[in-house]
């Protein structure tokens, strides 16, 4: 069933190379040339670690973040197994031309796929201290033992205190301590204040 909203529904979040959001900025958000996974619709996600991933600071990418207008056209279709699990990148753009629909949400939010562009609004490039405040508020929330990829799970393994666990971390000592440094500067500390909570008990027990 469509749905319309009062609201602005977001933020939403797209991870892309820093020329390319600069791009993106100047003259908004298209549709992809070429089809993904998800066909040429924009790829965006609720949550932000998703985009970091396709937008490292790190690597030259930043993370742009908008919001859908209130008055767009979009459907949840979480679980739908003849959307998500389409190996055919023609299903998604064939469903967006029959259904006349802005945006589709899949995936419980992790993906949310703008088949009309202008439906988006209010798009701003997070700065990186934005994004990694963003990234620990979210790690906090997620819990210890919450999966991520690449840098991502490596900020996530510093914030939880876990670097010795981590064998990309041991074996990259100086990618270590420029993660450490930008938890430092971005958020003035480089471990969750949650820690203490989350250990106490293990450390009682022994």
């Amino acid at each position: 069933m469509d749905s319309r909203h009062p609201e602005l529904i977001g933020p939403l979040h797209h991870g892309t190379r820093s020329q390319a959001a600069t791009v993106i900025l100047r003259e908004g958000f298209r549709r992809g040339r070429s089809r993904s996974y998800t066909g040429t619709g924009v790829c965006l996600s609720e949550t932000l670690s998703v985009a970091y991933e396709y937008g490292m600071y790190e690597t030259g990418g930043c993370v742009l973040q908008t919001w859908l207008s209130p008055t767009a056209r979009w459907v949840d279709r979480s679980g739908c197994i003849a959307l998500e699990r389409s190996a055919e990148h023609d299903t998604w753009d064939d469903f967006f031309k029959t259904s006349g629909l802005d945006a589709v949400r899949a995936y419980a939010g992790n993906v949310w796929v703008v088949w009309n562009p202008q439906a988006l609004t209010l798009v701003r490039r997070l700065s990186h201290r934005d994004a990694i405040q963003g990234l620990c508020a979210q790690f906090d929330s997620d819990g210890p033992d919450h999966g991520y990829n690449g840098v991502v799970s490596d900020y996530a393994g510093i914030w939880w205190g876990r670097e010795a666990e981590d064998p990309n971390l041991g074996r990259l000592p100086d990618h270590l301590r420029r993660l450490q440094r930008t938890l430092e500067r971005c958020v003035g500390r480089t471990q969750s204040q949650l820690l203490r909570s989350v250990t106490a008990p293990a450390e009682h027990a022994a």
